[in-house]
Order: C-alpha cells, then structure tokens, then sequence
C-alpha cells in the first residue's frame, strides 16, 4: 500500500488535567520482508502524496524508514518466525523476521491541527531511476495508534 489514511485519532488528553508536552505515533506490525522505503507522516492531510511537500505548513510530521530485506534468500521456512524453536530458557533475541514496531515523534504538527483528533495519512516512497522519490506498495502494517505525554516541560 503506497498511502493510508486514517479515520480521525483521537488526541488524548492528560489524565491529571496537566497539558500534554509530546505526541508520538505508534505504527506497529510493520512488515520488512520486501523492499527498503521510506513512510512519511501528515498530520489533517489526507491528499498527501509523494509530492506533497515536507514542511510543516502541508501537514508534514516526519518519517520512518523501513530497511527491507527484499525477499527471503535461505531454505525453505529459513524466514518463517513460526517455525523457529524456542523454550523459557532461550537467551536468542527475538527472530529477524519478526514485523517492527515504529515511533515517530508528531508533536509539532499535532499541537498545529489544534484539534480534539487527526487524521494521519502515510505515504510510502522509494527512490526512482533518476533518484527521486516515487509511490511505494513495500509498506504494510497492523494498527496505528497517537499516544501524548505529560511532563514538566516539552521533550521534544
């Protein structure tokens, strides 16, 4: 999928009345097995495409890069994370397939759409022939989801 756009997020409140300092979205089961891409991030943009500028004033948030691998190249099940062995015991980390999770930092371009939710949009580019970017279908992933943070001054 080269775009998506979500249904309005919610931008959560703080729990203690205090106003929230940072906000991240959270993308999570990112698939790596294809090809590397770029994911870029607007904020009530959902026209966003790959020529959509990168400032702030068009939506933009940021990005996250995904580093494929471009196909499984061992024997057959050698990137399947179901068919790997484990016990309680096992020291291993966890299998290199294994889908990603992804934490953009979205805090300027949430606290401009002032709003009590945002729609997120996320276009996938790869480099063309010529070096520039062009759509991408590499990116899949499970669930999105906008998380704010409260603290004693902005983290950003």
């Amino acid at each position: 999928m080269h775009r998506f756009v979500s249904d309005p997020l919610a931008v959560p409140a703080s729990l203690d009345g205090t106003a929230w300092t940072t906000a991240e979205l959270l993308v999570y089961g990112v698939d790596h097995a294809g090809p590397s891409h770029e994911v870029r991030v607007f904020v009530d943009a959902p026209d966003a495409d790959v020529q959509t500028p990168l400032t702030l004033e068009a939506g933009y948030a940021g990005c996250f890069t995904v580093f494929g691998h471009g196909g499984c190249f061992g024997d057959d099940d050698h990137c399947d994370p179901s068919d790997r062995f484990s016990d309680a015991y096992d020291v291993r980390l966890p299998h290199q397939s294994l889908p990603q999770t992804k934490v953009v930092r979205v805090t300027h371009a949430v606290r401009r759409a002032d709003a009590d939710a945002v729609t997120i949009t996320l276009v996938a580019v790869e480099p063309d022939e010529s070096g520039g970017p062009r759509a991408s279908d590499a990116f899949a992933a499970e669930e999105i989801r906008l998380v704010t943070y409260a603290g004693a001054g902005n983290v950003d």
